[in-house]
C-alpha cells in the first residue's frame, strides 16, 4: 500500500453522480460540452475501434419533436399520462416526480445528446442466425457513456440516461439521418442542474461480491 497512488477526488466524484433530470434552460457553452465529450472518447476501447458517434441536438424545433415523441412513449409504455401523475392518481407518482418534470421540460434542455454505437453481432449469435440489423455493441459504448456522466459532473453539469427512444427509434433515425449501421444506445439530456448534487445510495460491494463461486459472499 505504501506505493499506491491515491486520487481521492475521483472517489469523491464517482459517489456523487446522481441522475439529474431537473435541468435549467440556461445556455451551456458548446466548448464545455465538447470538453465532456472528449473525456467520453478517452474510454477504454477494444482494438481501439472507438465504435461511438454522437448526435448533439440544440435546435429548438428538433428538441420539441423529440420531446413530443418521448412524452408519447412514456405514456404508451407506463400506461399513465402526465396529468395522472400530477393528480397523484397513480402509485408511481412519487417515484416519477423527477421524470414528470423531464417529460414536461425535455424541449427546454440546452442539449440532447444521442450516443450511438456501431452495430456488431455478439459472438454468441451464429452466422446463420444473423438476420436483420445487428444491435449496437452496448458493452463497447457504455464505458464512453460513463465517462460522459463523470465528466459532466466534474464540470458541474447535470445529466441523466434514458433509453425510451427505443420506442420510436426508427422515426428518430429517419429524423436525424442516422445511418443504419449505427444504433442509438442512450439519450442524455445535459444542462445546469436545478437541484444540488449529492451522494448516491448504494449497497456496499462486499454485499454484492461472490468469491470463487456464487455460494460464497464476502
Amino acid at each position: 500500500m505504501s506505493n499506491t497512488v491515491l486520487h481521492p477526488d475521483f472517489f469523491n466524484l464517482v459517489g456523487n453522480v446522481r441522475a439529474m433530470r431537473r435541468l435549467k434552460p440556461d445556455p451551456v457553452p458548446e466548448e464545455l460540452i465538447m470538453k465532456v465529450l472528449n473525456a467520453g472518447v478517452m474510454a477504454a476501447s477494444g482494438q481501439n475501434l472507438q465504435p461511438w458517434e454522437f448526435v448533439l441536438m440544440d435546435d429548438p424545433e428538433k428538441k420539441r419533436w423529440f420531446a413530443d415523441h418521448y412524452r408519447e412513449a412514456m405514456h404508451t409504455r407506463f400506461g399513465i399520462s402526465p396529468d395522472d401523475i400530477r393528480k397523484g392518481e397513480n402509485k408511481l407518482s412519487r417515484a416519477l416526480t423527477a421524470v414528470l418534470y423531464q417529460i414536461d421540460h425535455m424541449h427546454e434542455t440546452p442539449y440532447l445528446l444521442f450516443v450511438c454505437g456501431k452495430r456488431d453481432w455478439p459472438f454468441k449469435v451464429a452466422e446463420e442466425d444473423r438476420v436483420g440489423l445487428a444491435p449496437p455493441n452496448y458493452g463497447a459504448v457504455y464505458p464512453c457513456v460513463q465517462n460522459i456522466l463523470l465528466a459532466s459532473r466534474a464540470v458541474g453539469l447535470g445529466a441523466a440516461l434514458t433509453t425510451m427512444h427505443q420506442v420510436f427509434e426508427g422515426e428518430l433515425h429517419d429524423y436525424l439521418n442516422i445511418p443504419t449501421d449505427y444504433g442509438v444506445v442512450v439519450t442524455m439530456p445535459i444542462g445546469w442542474p436545478m437541484g444540488k448534487f449529492g451522494p448516491v445510495t448504494r449497497k456496499p460491494a462486499e454485499t454484492k461480491t461472490h468469491k470463487n463461486g456464487w455460494e460464497h459472499i464476502l
